[in-house]
């Protein structure tokens, strides 16, 4: 490495980066992981507390017990929408789960075509945010996962901000 390329480098490390305003924001945080117990459980109990909104952007979907939550959070008048990978659901599984989710009146989007929307996150009500490496996929409950549940509304405005971006 030219000396020029190595001082650049290290000049980059010492410059400032900006932080967000979620970044500082006082947040009640707790944390769920496979080696505690069923995080499909964590995430049913988090989204039946929603009373407006839930906003999902997913890489996997095929827990057809968390498909039923959230079908019954749309009879509550709870608005539901998801936008899911493309290729990922291609699947006949996951197809069936996505007609049975737009027949009981959840907003279906399938995205990002030519690459991956390989998100795992969930807004409840524009102030928590649910993410981290659980799909929600059947298999997913016999990997070891995590699952981060944020009480945040600016960091939930964050991720309503990113979902908005995702196509």
């Amino acid at each position: 490495m030219k000396f020029h390329e190595l001082f650049f480098g290290l000049t980059l490390l010492l410059l400032p980066v900006p932080v967000a305003a979620a970044d500082s924001a006082d947040c009640r945080t707790v944390s769920h992981f496979s080696s505690q117990g069923s995080i499909g459980k964590a995430v049913t109990e988090a989204i039946r507390a929603s009373k407006e909104r839930v906003t999902l952007a997913l890489y996997g979907f095929d827990n057809s017990d968390l498909a039923e939550e959230l079908l019954k959070l749309v009879k509550k008048n709870v608005t539901v929408r998801l936008k899911i990978d493309t290729a990922r659901s291609a699947s006949k599984k996951i197809i069936a789960l996505i007609e049975q989710l737009k027949a009981g009146g959840v907003e279906v989007q399938t995205v990002a075509p030519n690459g991956r929307n390989h998100n795992k996150f969930a807004i409840i009500d524009g102030k928590r945010v649910l993410t981290g490496s659980y799909n929600w996929t059947l298999k997913a409950e016999n990997n070891w996962e995590n699952l981060l549940i944020l009480d945040c509304p600016e960091l939930a405005k964050a991720y309503e901000n990113e979902w908005e971006r995702i196509h």
